[in-house]
This record gives C-alpha cells, sequence and structure tokens, in this order.
C-alpha cells in the first residue's frame, strides 16, 4: 500500500511540476548511499542560487531498535553542463564544491554496552547529474571525501574505562545516488 501511495503522490508532483528540469529553481529528492553503515537513505534539498550555483541540504534518518542515528548536511556546488549533447537527451553535467554538516548516532551492543556519538563533517563532493529531457527529474551520482571529528561515548559498566573519546577520520568517502523532482 505505501508503494502505491507513493507512485500516486509522485505522479501527481511530476503532473504539476511542469515538463523540464531547465529553468527550475527548487527541487526535493530521496537519496541511498554506501560507504556509512549509519547512513542508508535520506531526503534532499536543492536551490538554485543562479544557473550554475547550487545549494544542496541533505537530511539523514534511520531508528530502529537499537540503531538510530539523524544527521543534516549542506552543501555549496559550482554546475559545469556539457555542451553538445543533443536536446532530446536532456541536459548533463558535472557539479563539485564544498560541504559540510552534523550527525548523531546511538547503537546498542549485547544489551549491556550503548555506543554513541556526534561526528562535525567536511569535504569536497563531486558528482554527474542528468537533467531527464521531459520530466522535471534529475538523476545524481556523487562521490564525497570527507573528513570526520568524532566525539564518541560509551554507557558501559567496565572499571578503568574512558567512556569518552575523540578521533579524526580523514578521508571518508561515501558514494550517493539521488533522484531529485524539480519544482
Amino acid at each position: 500500500m505505501r508503494k502505491f501511495i507513493a507512485i500516486i503522490l509522485f505522479s501527481f508532483v511530476a503532473a504539476f511540476a511542469g515538463s523540464e528540469a531547465v529553468g527550475k529553481t527548487m527541487a526535493v529528492g530521496v537519496w541511498a548511499q554506501a560507504g556509512n553503515a549509519d547512513e542508508h537513505v535520506g531526503l534532499d534539498f536543492e536551490l538554485r542560487r543562479s544557473e550554475l550555483v547550487t545549494l544542496d541540504i541533505y537530511l539523514h534518518f534511520y531508528f530502529s531498535s537499537g540503531d538510530n542515528s539523524a544527521g543534516g548536511y549542506v552543501g555549496y556546488y559550482w554546475n559545469y553542463y556539457l555542451t553538445g549533447v543533443p536536446e532530446n537527451l536532456g541536459r548533463m553535467g558535472f557539479y563539485g564544491g564544498p560541504a559540510g554538516g552534523v550527525g548523531w548516532w546511538d547503537e546498542t551492543f549485547f544489551n549491556d554496552l550503548d555506543y554513541g556519538g556526534i561526528a562535525l563533517r567536511f569535504g569536497l563532493v563531486g558528482g554527474y547529474q542528468w537533467e531527464f529531457p521531459v520530466l522535471p527529474l534529475q538523476l545524481y551520482l556523487e562521490l564525497n571525501p570527507v573528513g570526520e571529528f568524532y566525539f564518541m561515548w560509551w554507557d558501559d559498566d567496565f572499571e578503568d574505562h574512558d567512556d569518552h573519546e575523540t578521533d579524526w577520520e580523514i578521508p571518508d568517502f561515501y558514494f550517493r545516488i539521488g533522484l531529485r523532482v524539480w519544482f
């Protein structure tokens, strides 16, 4: 039933959004990611500041029994669209720029050890985008090499164990695929 409602909602939005992404200023979408066990999927909001500059806001969330995470990230991207691509194939191009944000996670292991933390992330994003020729959709693939600063904590009962730790991880790589609808 959820899939049916999602298809109806997507069809309704696509019907009223117009026929192409060119000239539209806002997009919302979904993404899936590899590279981080706590960030599988999320939402995406993109705002065109000009024809060649976009501001992108990523949100991720995952809540299940004993494994929870949430985060928000902002990217500022410069777009380069390929010339010479036939118009009937849509608009294709590359983008890149800085990105940063904050994430939180909390996990339970073996019912006696809670592990969690906050991560501050900064890095560069580079990707490929394809704006469909007829529908106001955009498919994107991106690689996100980042540096992350972690503040972690453990809630355990082991004696002589420090329950807090900070750590750097540079670089870390994420691969993301997403789909946006432009308005």
